[in-house]
C-alpha cells in the first residue's frame, strides 16, 4: 500500500482535539491544551468532545463524524486524541477509507491503537503512537518524550536512533513499525480489522495486565499466526504488569519468542509509562538485535 505521509506541523498550525474513546474531564484537558498553545499552535475542540454516554465520549457515530470532519477540513493541520479508555473500535463501521485522501498528523495510544493501525492499513496513512492531551500533555511530557515529540511532528527529526534495553533474540530487520497496546490488538483478531503483521516490525506494550494475562494474549497472537511472519518485535513498557510469583513478563516474553527467527528487543520507553517516546507507524525502521537500538530511516512527515 502507498504510504501517505502527513504535512509537518508548522508554527501557528491548528490542532484539532477529539475523544474517540472515554469521556473527557475539563481540568486535565485544559492543562493539555495549555501545553499545546505554549508551543505556538492554535487549538480547536471537536464538537462533541464533552459528550457522555456512561464511560464513553458519546455516541459512536458522532465520534466518527467529529474525526472525519477534522480530517476533511483543510484548516485543521493535526489531530490529537484527548485520552484513551474504550470505544475507538465502535467507530470503525462509520469510517471510510476516503480519509486516506486527507492525510494529516494523528496522535494517540492505548485504546487509540485501534485507529492508528486502521488508518495505516486501510487508508495508507502514517500515524503516531504518542502522547495524548488530557493525559501525558496535561501532566507534562518527560524529558525523552519532549525531546522527540514536537521535533518529530515538525519535521526537524527526519531520522533518529534510540538505544533500547535487552536483546531477547538477536538479528537485524527493516520494515514498517505497527502495533501498540497488546490487549487492544488481540481484540481485533477474527474481525475485518485485525492487524496485518507480515513483514512488519511489531511494537507491543500494555498496562495493568498480570503476567499470565500477557502470556495468554501473546499466545493468542502466536496461534493466530501474527508472530510467525513479522520482521521483528519491539517491546515497550508493560506498566504495572508485575506478578506475585517467579514467572514475570520477562520470563513470558523469553518463552514466547524463544524460537523467533527475527530480532526481539525490549526496553523502549513507549506506552503507559511516564516517558512515552513517539513512534511513527508506517515509516521504514531498522531494529538492531545486536547492538539493541531502533533507527528511523526516513522522515515521518513531508
Amino acid at each position: 500500500m502507498v504510504v501517505n505521509k502527513p504535512r509537518r506541523l508548522r508554527p501557528g498550525a491548528r490542532v484539532g482535539i477529539v475523544a474517540p474513546a472515554g469521556c473527557v474531564e475539563r481540568g486535565p484537558l485544559e492543562a493539555g491544551i495549555a501545553a499545546i498553545r505554549a508551543q505556538g499552535f492554535e487549538v480547536e475542540l471537536g464538537p462533541s468532545l464533552f459528550a457522555r454516554d456512561g464511560y464513553l465520549a458519546g455516541d459512536a457515530q458522532q465520534r466518527a463524524r467529529d474525526l472525519t470532519d477534522f480530517f476533511r477540513r483543510g484548516d485543521i493541520h493535526a489531530i490529537f486524541c484527548a485520552r484513551g479508555g474504550f470505544g475507538s473500535v465502535q467507530m470503525l463501521p462509520y469510517l471510510s477509507a476516503e480519509l486516506g485522501q486527507h492525510a494529516k498528523i494523528f496522535v494517540g495510544y492505548s485504546d487509540i491503537t485501534i485507529l492508528l493501525n486502521w488508518l495505516r492499513q486501510t487508508c495508507g496513512m502514517v500515524t503516531f503512537h504518542g502522547p495524548m492531551v488530557a493525559m501525558d500533555l496535561a501532566r507534562g511530557l518527560g524529558e525523552q518524550t519532549q525531546a522527540r515529540f514536537w521535533p518529530l511532528l515538525g519535521g526537524a527529526a527526519g531520522r533518529w536512533r534510540i538505544s533500547l534495553g535487552e536483546v531477547v533474540r538477536s538479528g537485524t530487520a527493516q520494515g514498517e513499525l505497527i502495533g501498540g497496546c497488546l490487549s487492544l490488538l488481540v481484540t481485533t483478531l477474527g474481525t475485518p480489522y485485525e492487524i496485518d503483521t507480515r513483514g512488519k516490525l511489531l511494537f507491543l506494550e500494555d498496562v495493568g495486565e498480570k503476567p499470565y494475562r500477557v502470556e495468554r494474549m501473546l499466545t493468542h497472537l502466536k496461534m493466530a499466526g501474527k508472530l510467525k511472519d513479522a520482521a521483528g518485535v519491539l517491546l515497550g513498557d508493560f506498566t504495572d504488569c508485575d506478578g506475585d510469583g517467579p514467572r514475570g513478563v520477562r520470563e513470558v516474553i523469553g518463552d514466547i519468542f524463544r524460537d523467533a527467527a527475527y530480532p526481539v528487543v525490549m526496553g523502549i520507553s513507549a506506552g503507559h509509562g511516564m516517558e512515552n517516546v513517539t513512534l511513527p507507524f508506517g515509516v521504514k525502521m531498522r531494529l538492531d538485535g545486536e547492538s539493541a537500538n531502533l533507527e528511523m530511516l526516513e522522515a515521518a512527515v513531508v
